[in-house]
């Protein structure tokens, strides 16, 4: 067999215009095939690679390239000298630079930036920046801007959310503590450290369950949130009236209000996915109180028991990761507890706390604990009227 350098300088007549080499192949050119080619804009030039490949010119451009007569014969034949053409267009419109094709993936193409950075885009992506439906972003502009923005409040970018959600970011305080926080809070500094700061962020916190009952309605549901203060969140800023009567199910302490946030969201995303029928509508409780969700159904209570007691375990291995000999009082708080009436700094107050699990109760009334059990000095888990008149 012959190898033949196609060139662009040639003759029509010869099997040129390619910079491809191209290995003929000895073989008939059948005419069907030739005619075929010639019906679907293609000049079929020779047999080439071998016995299943012909060479195709455009006519369009004038390019060569190879296919399988199969191809010629059953389909239409794609210039790729053609669509390149195409692409360069396209990134000339939508302000980019073509740079050729990307070898991982056909979709994608390599392009220059007006910022001069390299980019690897999708074909259909630089279509729509052409006709001004979006704008490019430099990825490495980004994490640039990212950094200068978190450095502005003493906080070093240290990557994407280690949970993957695209909105937030993994940071580093200046005290050496991690964090993941949201890039629109980053932007404008309305952050704080969990570790070091001062805000409720960084305080102690609870998650609460709520049983709250309107007798003149005959509505009965169930509260899941988060407060440093229970009683007052239910008392003064719930909005319920006066006859609507709360019992405060359970509360779990957490270690600062930035980790109670985190747990109680991913509890109410986690619940809206695997049962949404455990959700009230919003219409159903709307004239009751002020909250717009995480109200939840009677029945869904040992559900939400279960996800406390997972919380609760969660947090008291953190504890004793942090100190073996000492966990501190937010680990088992399945028994009646006054977070009001707890300390503020609970990392100085540790405590020792017993390896049996006290599960907790799914009962509306509770029992009076045993003598064993430190009693409860205060009124704030017994039922109460509501918010005082």
């Amino acid at each position: 067999m012959s190898k033949t350098i196609l060139t662009s300088n040639a003759s029509p007549n010869l099997l040129s215009i390619s910079e491809l080499p191209l290995v003929i192949h000895p073989g008939p050119i059948h005419e069907h095939w030739t005619q075929a080619a010639r019906g679907k804009g293609f000049d079929l030039i020779a047999r080439v690679r071998d016995r299943l490949h012909v060479a195709l010119r455009c006519h369009a451009c004038g390019g060569v390239h190879a296919a399988r007569h199969s191809v010629v014969m059953s389909a239409q034949p794609l210039c790729p000298h053609c669509i390149e053409a195409r692409w360069r267009q396209t990134a000339l419109t939508a302000g980019l630079i073509w740079l050729g094709r990307d070898t991982a993936h056909r979709h994608y193409g390599r392009y220059g930036l007006p910022c001069g950075h390299e980019s690897r885009r999708q074909f259909k992506f630089v279509e729509r920046m052409a006709l001004g439906e979006v704008a490019a972003r430099c990825d490495a502009c980004l994490i640039a801007r990212e950094d200068a923005e978190a450095q502005r409040f003493g906080w070093t970018r240290l990557g994407r959310d280690l949970k993957g959600n695209a909105s937030y970011r993994h940071y580093l305080h200046a005290c050496g503590h991690t964090q993941r926080i949201a890039v629109g809070n980053m932007k404008w500094g309305q952050c704080d450290c969990s570790g070091c700061g001062q805000s409720w962020t960084a305080k102690p916190s609870f998650i609460y369950l709520l049983d709250i009952r309107h007798f003149g309605t005959g509505r009965h549901f169930l509260k899941l949130g988060y407060s440093a203060h229970p009683l007052k969140r239910h008392k003064h800023q719930l909005g319920l009236p006066k006859e609507a009567v709360v019992e405060v199910l359970r509360v779990v302490a957490m270690p600062t209000g930035h980790e109670a946030c985190a747990r109680e969201k991913a509890t109410h995303a986690d619940l809206r996915r695997t049962h949404p029928e455990s959700l009230v509508p919003h219409p159903e409780y709307a004239d009751l109180m002020n909250v717009a969700s995480e109200v939840y159904r009677p029945e869904s209570l040992p559900l939400l028991h279960e996800n406390l007691n997972r919380i609760e375990a969660d947090i008291v291995d953190a504890a004793r990761i942090r100190g073996p000999d000492l966990v501190s009082t937010l680990s088992r708080t399945a028994g009646p507890t006054d977070p009001d009436a707890m300390p503020d700094n609970l990392k100085a107050h540790p405590l020792t706390v017993s390896a049996r699990r006290i599960p907790a109760r799914t009962r509306a009334r509770r029992k009076p604990l045993p003598r064993t059990s430190p009693r409860d000095r205060s009124p704030m888990l017994r039922r109460h009227p509501g918010r005082p008149g």
